[in-house]
């Protein structure tokens, strides 16, 4: 069984230069310094909240921040920063990966002592900043026009097609189903869906806000995330709140006096009258679910051969431990970009049967 992950670099070789970190960035910037924005969705101030950002990039190059580190995964991101940039070398704002700037935004917020709200949706506005620039004005989803006849057919030969790209460009080529590993612009977010379970429930847990039509990609389930452990923890949260779900449901039906102590909850308190409500729905409606919206697990049961084309060796690595892990993997075949990415690429599959091949003799071949 041949398999194949997809990373942004296709996107790179098909579309350009627009879909390169910096030009994303640069996008961001320009697109709200000269209104080209939608400012319903996300505010002009996002633009010099970048640049704010950019300011404390030395600042946590240099060990200023390590004090406003308090969970093992910022800890660990903030290692894997520091040997990632140059601490003599002043970076630009579009130098810096638009993933590490929400390190940047965590560690600021742990150190001015910012909490939530305000920092879950400062949080967001800035993801839709940046979303909008990858989405480009919908000009990314046209990048399968240059696909290769030779590429799309190369795709269509193997079982299963990963991607952790947002855009539906390998999808339409194919014809075939494509799984989004972190999210699609195409996929409503559960929280904005209203046939999802959450939004059974009487509460408008969206406080009025409306689903902007034009803007779709906005409230899609795209994952964005300075650190593969968050992108881990959101792509098992439908999973663990069934099984959740499922332990209280059976419970409440089967056991009477576990039934009245939930009956009698307090509901003064919103979390446990939502709780408790959706208890009740699931059990008079058993077919309601959260939405598994990240096909991740599906890494962990894949056999045979795997290909991997467009991602670094340095990410995702939340990913690449689930394939390190799957022992029906027989074969990986990682096609690098440059001589590091050949040696780390190396490092990371030393227990797997390896091969590695330039991405740029790969692209001569299914081009021809």
């Amino acid at each position: 069984m041949r398999s194949v992950l997809i990373g942004n670099g296709v996107i790179i070789q098909h579309g350009g230069r627009d879909y390169l970190n910096s030009n994303i960035i640069q996008r961001a910037l320009d697109n709200v310094r000269t209104g080209n924005f939608p400012s319903h969705l996300y505010p002009k101030e996002c633009a010099d909240f970048v640049i704010a950002l950019e300011k404390e990039h030395a600042a946590a190059l240099n060990g200023d921040y390590d004090n406003y580190v308090f969970t093992t995964y910022d800890r660990a991101s903030l290692i894997d920063f520091k040997l990632r940039y140059d601490s003599t070398h002043k970076y630009s704002a579009t130098e810096i990966g638009f993933e590490d700037y929400f390190l940047l935004f965590e560690l600021t917020h742990n150190k001015l002592g910012i909490t939530n709200p305000e920092r879950f949706n400062s949080r967001g506005v800035l993801r839709r900043m940046f979303l909008d620039a990858v989405f480009n004005q919908g000009k990314i989803e046209s990048v399968h026009k240059q696909f290769s006849a030779g590429f799309v057919k190369w795709l269509q030969n193997h079982k299963h097609i990963f991607t952790t790209n947002y855009d539906s460009n390998l999808d339409i080529a194919t014809g075939l189903r494509v799984h989004h590993l972190h999210g699609s612009f195409n996929t409503l977010n559960e929280v904005y869906d209203p046939k999802s379970f959450r939004n059974q429930l009487e509460d408008d847990l969206l406080n009025g806000e409306k689903v902007d039509l034009d803007h779709l990609h906005l409230y899609s389930t795209c994952l964005v995330s300075y650190v593969g452990d968050l992108k881990s923890y959101s792509m098992r949260q439908s999973s663990l709140a069934n099984r959740a779900m499922d332990k209280f449901v059976d419970g409440y039906q089967s056991n009477p006096d576990l039934r009245k102590q939930i009956e009698d909850w307090d509901e003064s308190n919103n979390l446990v009258r939502r709780l408790k409500e959706s208890i009740r729905l699931k059990a008079e409606r058993p077919e309601l679910e959260h939405s598994e919206q990240y096909p991740h697990e599906m890494l962990k049961t894949i056999s045979g051969n795997l290909e991997i084309v467009g991602l670094s060796p340095n990410n995702d690595s939340h990913l690449f431990k689930k394939i390190l892990e799957n022992r029906n993997i027989t074969q990986i075949v990682f096609h690098y970009l440059g001589d590091q990415e050949a040696t780390d690429a190396k490092r990371l599959f030393s227990s797997k049967n390896l091969s590695i091949r330039d991405v740029r003799d790969f692209w001569a071949d299914v081009n021809t």
